[in-house]
């Protein structure tokens, strides 16, 4: 009977370790692939979420100018007769006047985590059907009141506008830009700026841009958890400390402000600041699986073994792929 219970509740972890087929598909059948053609006749293609009757959302670059929209699903064509567009934060909703699709659950990020799993829903690389990938929250950044989510999902051209679940099927985010090279980060941005979208949005047939959303914007007016991506990818240490102090005199209790300053000081040799930082960050943030990753890299340069096996037994609960990380 005791091994029975064993295999019965082994198997019941292995079937929540992934979103089931069923939720999967069901997904797609709201994630659609969103065509537009403009004026000198080019031909783009993003994807689209459908949140409520009748509305899809997608980001505003992808309609963005377009003398022509089209959402494709099951062989069937639909134009929208209305937009509601927050082109700052590039998020737009088509509305129809009919679409017979069936809306996603909306879920709410008042209360995400670090290391929650999440999969990417969309037409990236402009595929047959809607593509899903895996990843977890990595990055949760305050924006306007909202919070901007970083993930592990990756995605690739004509994703944006797609959806990003958690594993009861619901949307968190609308996947809308990543970071240019191999080692890419992906962002997504939030549902409540849907919901907020759909109770006090204007309806326009415009499509005419009026301003770059806000990653799309000089590097100089871009928010802080983007300036710092350049100094990072050249190395510039000096550079990202300077960056992460006016971001910490900004926003002195924001948790990425703190890591990213401590990353700082740690490739500047500044080990026991550093140190300090990352210790009170994970009091604040169990789930911060770079904190714990520097925090080991820091014990085995002090040759503290007690710590290192610690925060090193915590990266690997965590996310283990970080293990064996150069920088």
């Amino acid at each position: 009977m005791k091994n029975f219970l064993f295999i019965l509740l082994f198997f019941s972890f292995c079937i929540s370790a992934t979103p089931s087929p069923e939720l999967l598909f069901k997904i797609n059948r709201s994630v659609v692939k969103v065509n537009v053609s403009n004026k000198e006749g080019n031909h783009g293609v993003g994807s689209g979420v459908v949140v409520k009757k009748d509305h899809i959302v997608t980001n505003c670059h992808v309609i963005a100018d377009a003398q022509g929209i089209n959402v494709n699903k099951y062989g069937n064509s639909y134009v929208p007769d209305a937009i509601i567009a927050d082109w700052k934060n590039d998020i737009c909703i088509l509305k129809f006047k009919y679409l017979g699709l069936d809306p996603v659950k909306l879920s709410s990020n008042k209360s995400l985590e670090y290391e929650t799993k999440v999969f990417g829903k969309s037409y990236g690389g402009n595929t047959v059907k809607p593509h899903t990938s895996f990843g977890r929250i990595k990055g949760i950044y305050q924006l306007n009141n909202f919070k901007v989510i970083q993930s592990s999902a990756w995605f690739a051209m004509g994703a944006s506008g797609g959806g990003l679940f958690n594993y009861k099927g619901e949307l968190l985010a609308i996947t809308t830009f990543k970071t240019a090279g191999n080692t890419a980060f992906y962002y997504s941005m939030p549902v409540e700026i849907i919901k907020e979208m759909l109770a006090n949005g204007k309806e326009t047939s415009l499509t005419i841009q009026p301003e770059l959303p806000f990653w799309d914007a000089p590097p100089k007016n871009q928010p802080y958890f983007m300036q710092v991506i350049g100094p990072m990818k050249k190395n510039s240490w000096g550079t990202l400390k300077k960056i992460t102090l006016e971001w910490l005199q900004e926003s002195p209790n924001e948790i990425e402000a703190q890591y990213h300053h401590a990353f700082a000081l740690y490739q500047l040799g500044e080990f026991v600041p550093a140190k300090n930082i990352l210790k009170k960050l994970i009091k604040n943030n169990n789930n911060h699986a770079l904190a714990y990753l520097y925090l080991y890299k820091i014990s085995n340069k002090e040759n503290q073994k007690d710590a290192m096996n610690y925060y090193k037994s915590r990266v690997l609960e965590l996310d283990n792929s970080l293990i064996g990380q150069k920088n």
